[in-house]
């Protein structure tokens, strides 16, 4: 299963608090779509790649859907243009698990 975290007219903080504790009980693959105009700051970067390790701790896909950020902004987010990419590639990453687990 994949959970799909949009952050629709929630401001960026708010959105970014709630996606924290969300996370935390989750055990499903995870989406996580920005509006398409939002810009991300360094440290939201840095929250995200702390969220992305423990969800790939726990063998679990994290995406980032964001049209402002590419995939030169960080060297471990995995960041997608849209939210079908996104399925797309948990969807090859868990054929990759099931190949190598």
């Amino acid at each position: 299963m994949t959970e799909v975290y949009t952050q629709h007219t929630q401001s960026l903080k708010a959105f970014m608090q709630d996606l924290a504790s969300a996370l935390n009980e989750n055990q499903q693959h995870s989406i996580i779509a920005f509006a398409d105009q939002q810009e991300l700051s360094a440290n939201e970067i840095g929250q995200l790649e702390a969220m992305e390790q423990m969800q790939r701790g726990r063998d679990l896909s994290f995406v980032v859907v964001s049209r402002k950020l590419d995939y030169e902004s960080s060297d471990t987010l995995t960041v997608v243009p849209s939210v079908e990419e996104a399925h797309d590639l948990i969807s090859f990453e868990e054929m990759q698990r099931d190949l190598l687990g």
